[in-house]
């Protein structure tokens, strides 16, 4: 694992055009803790995962994973950008996992599992074969390494696109709504593999609309509308008593 498997977000502002689709954003995550963060279409939950993942950068506020500046480094009366090698490193500590799955397609799940280890890290291609094999049986899906996405169900393509990022050993996991382009009977599967991740320690960011899996794996519930965070706390209270009246329109129309 690489890092310490912490974020910290303070302030975090993000703007596209005159559209604020974060606005002053801040976020603690301990090492190990699983945040769910849950929301109407179009708060700003992918978004904050995009910042966080390096993909989008933020406007304005402070930004750390792994105990760094995310993009930057401090010097003595300043900050400067870091190089996009110093960059390319610090998301090889993340693993995104996307609702759309993104599995190169002219590969088998194997080779999608193997690709970051041996292009990004250098990693001999035997060895990694073995690994991605390791990983494949971890998340349900040994025997299935020669198929490629088109020959899979949209659960066994997420799966894989899971154990595609832990291949590259993250500190820190994001999930983008996982289950949201799943049949419903697929639904589980992936939140089976999910769980099993929480319990061996990962730290993990979750936007998901699956409140039985918020309710049951996070330690925090963060509900966003509007591009702010409008509530969070343990699911206990955010699920089970929430206190704002944006949060309670919410629960209501999808509990």
């Amino acid at each position: 694992m690489n890092g310490d498997g912490t974020v910290h977000a303070r302030r975090l502002r993000k703007c596209y055009g005159n559209r604020v689709v974060l606005d002053s954003i801040d976020l603690d995550v301990k090492s190990g803790e699983i945040i769910c963060i849950i929301g109407p279409s179009g708060s700003g939950k992918s978004t904050l995962l995009r910042c966080i993942n390096g993909l989008e950068e933020a406007d304005r506020g402070v930004l750390q994973v792994n105990g760094e500046d995310l993009g930057f480094i401090e010097t003595d009366t300043a900050y400067r950008a870091r190089g996009r090698k110093e960059v390319a490193t610090q998301r090889t500590r993340m693993g995104m996992v996307f609702q759309s799955f993104n599995l190169f397609p002219n590969m088998t799940a194997r080779e999608n599992v193997m690709a970051g280890p041996v292009l990004v890290k250098g990693v001999a291609k035997k060895a990694a074969a073995a690994r991605a094999d390791s990983l494949l049986a971890d998340v349900g899906m040994a025997g299935h390494g020669e198929h490629y996405p088109w020959q899979l169900s949209g659960g066994q393509k997420q799966r894989v696109a899971i154990a595609r990022a832990l291949a590259m050993d993250p500190s820190v996991m994001l999930f983008d709504e996982p289950t949201s382009a799943l049949d419903p009977e697929r639904v589980g599967e992936v939140l089976a593999v999910m769980k099993g991740l929480a319990e061996r320690g990962m730290t993990m960011l979750v936007a998901t609309h699956e409140m039985g899996f918020a309710r049951e794996v996070a330690d925090t519930v963060m509900f966003m509308d509007g591009g702010v965070v409008v509530e969070q706390g343990p699911p206990s209270e955010v699920l089970g008593r929430p206190q704002q009246p944006r949060t309670q329109k919410f629960l209501k129309n999808v509990l």
